[in-house]
């Protein structure tokens, strides 16, 4: 329950806007609610740290192409590992089980104990030297997946540290991330860091589905910043609540599903997601949550990117609903469910009250795109060059941490360094979440009804006691009578969306159908705080496209 005394949602969903012009991409924001400690099942946490063990993890750690000096005070790649493992158990409850094992085409534990102990021994074997020619990345997951079955913790994590891509065992990438995939199912999560121009910093994404993948570059804070990642990765095993969850999300055929992003607790793209209905049929998303920690910093949220039918709506259509479920198996606990609808209006200038949600997309997809020139470029010159434009991009989306990421790249590159080893850092960087205040997200926005539109300007003239200052600064109306495009099944879609037991559609007003003579509903006018506009019509930010449209309304419109 609330403080309010009403029910907590179990599923927080929001659109970008209330109202939407014909054809328009928008974004719908969803996640499962805040969770607290009531609502923990197990408690823990359980660690198996895989540690590679190969000849090149013996290759300096600032310099891919040369072996540390005896007595010269340099690290090895080697160095880099173990100071992150310490990084790691140094972060972690002195209680908690701790696996570590190390591979090359063989794999082996070296140690099993509680972190407390693993930190006075200080050290540990690692493999024989006829041992550490190749890189079994398959026999070392399947090892450290059964090391951890047998705990019942409510946080089990593995952490791979690899230079290189796997040379032994199965080295199929899609047959890797589906071993990796089945193991999350049971409530086994994956991350991974990458060392070195050499590692599969790829795989290494595609291994963790439910975790994070991260880069340490060959520079000279290389053992700092192994430490930082390996600190992150403890902090996100802490306060664990549930060891999976899932969202499962219906669309509205009326709106064709154009992307599904993650945008905590990492952030990227996610393929494959999409059940495609072909207009015909509702679309189906299934969300694997993973892990999930107490709290707003624990929250995972997701974003759905969408297209606006090309069709008026008389009333708010539904657009999405969800339902879900905390854990698996038999003690799954099943989630309330939770819809939301727009309106579909034929006026280009409808207000984006979110208009943060479509620019996380934005930086996801410029992110990528840079990502894929950069591999294909065929000079160093040409690479630095699309790194450049990628900062310019994203300082005008604006992303500044996107930029901040492409800006270090470029600079990577004129330092000499390896155009591998600079991308993968890229990508490890860009991935990192991005999202402050995710509670504000998910926060009404005021939408004033006509009435109410009325009623402030009456008293505004009362107060001026200004008969001749008619400053019409609403948005003009918009007339109903469109059909209603809500579905149940058959052909046509007939019967309503929200049939199936849930509740009705979010919105801040209801359902109305808007002669011409109305005022349209809209956000506060300019001048009172609403965010994207200024005090004055058309003196909005460089950002804001709409105030460069003219003005709609009498006289207004082509």
């Amino acid at each position: 329950m609330t403080q309010t005394g009403q029910p907590a949602e179990d599923i927080k969903v929001t659109a970008d806007r209330q109202d939407i012009h014909l054809g328009e991409e928008f974004a719908v924001l969803v996640a499962p609610r805040e969770l607290t400690r009531s609502d923990r099942s197990k408690e823990g946490v359980v660690y198996a740290v895989l540690v590679d063990d190969s000849w090149s993890m013996e290759l300096r750690a600032d310099n891919s192409k040369e072996y540390p000096v005896e007595g010269s005070g340099q690290a090895s790649r080697k160095d880099v590992a173990t100071a992150g493992v310490r990084a790691l158990v140094g972060s972690l409850p002195r209680a908690t089980h701790v696996e570590l094992l190390t591979f090359a085409q063989e794999s082996g534990v070296r140690f099993s104990g509680t972190a407390g102990e693993l930190l006075r021994k200080g050290r540990w074997n690692g493999n024989v030297e006829t041992e550490r020619q190749w890189t079994n990345i398959e026999g070392a997951l399947r090892r450290a997946y059964r090391a951890l079955e047998g705990h019942r913790a409510a946080s089990r994590r593995v952490v791979l540290v690899s230079d290189g891509v796997a040379n032994f065992g199965e080295q199929d990438p899609g047959r890797l991330a589906a071993l990796a995939a089945e193991a999350a199912g049971r409530e086994l999560h994956t991350d991974a860091v990458g060392i070195g121009e050499g590692a599969d910093f790829g795989l290494l994404e595609r291994l963790t589905p439910t975790g994070m993948a991260r880069h340490v570059a060959s520079r000279a804070r290389a053992g700092e910043v192994m430490s930082e990642v390996a600190r992150e990765f403890a902090a996100n095993s802490r306060d664990v609540v549930t060891g999976s969850g899932e969202l499962s999300l219906e669309i509205n055929p009326s709106f064709p599903v154009l992307a599904v992003y993650q945008l905590d607790p990492v952030r990227r793209r996610i393929e494959g997601a999409v059940q495609d209905g072909g207009g015909q049929a509702p679309s189906r998303i299934v969300l694997t949550l993973g892990a999930i920690r107490e709290g707003e910093a624990g929250q995972p949220l997701y974003l759905i990117k969408l297209r606006a039918p090309h069709r008026r709506s008389a009333r708010p259509m539904p657009v999405l609903r969800a339902r879900g479920r905390l854990g698996s198996g038999s003690g799954a606990r099943q989630l309330s469910g939770a819809q939301v609808a727009v309106n579909v209006v034929d006026n280009p200038m409808t207000p984006i009250l979110r208009r943060d949600l479509l620019r996380q997309a934005e930086g996801i997809d410029l992110d990528r795109e840079i990502t894929d020139r950069a591999a294909r470029a065929a000079s160093e010159y040409e690479r630095e060059a699309v790194y450049r434009e990628g900062a310019a991009r994203a300082r005008r989306i604006p992303d500044p941490a996107l930029a901040a990421v492409f800006d270090q790249a470029g600079g990577g590159l004129r330092d000499g360094m390896d155009p591998n080893d600079v991308a993968n850092e890229a990508r490890a960087a860009s991935s990192q979440s991005s999202t402050r205040s995710k509670r504000a997200w998910f926060e009404e926005i005021p939408v004033e009804m006509p009435d109410e539109i009325k009623a402030r300007r009456a008293q505004q003239y009362a107060d001026l006691d200004d008969d001749d200052d008619d400053d019409e600064d609403g948005y003009a109306p918009v007339s109903g009578g469109g059909p209603d495009f809500g579905y149940g099944g058959g052909p046509g879609h007939g019967g309503g969306y929200g049939s199936a037991g849930y509740p009705p559609p979010r919105t801040t007003r209801p359902p109305q159908d808007h002669g011409p003579d109305d005022d349209e509903p809209t956000r506060p006018p300019y001048g009172s705080g609403a965010p994207g506009r200024s005090g004055t019509p058309g003196a909005s930010g460089a950002d804001d496209d709409e105030a460069t449209r003219p003005p709609w309304g009498p006289g207004g419109r082509p």
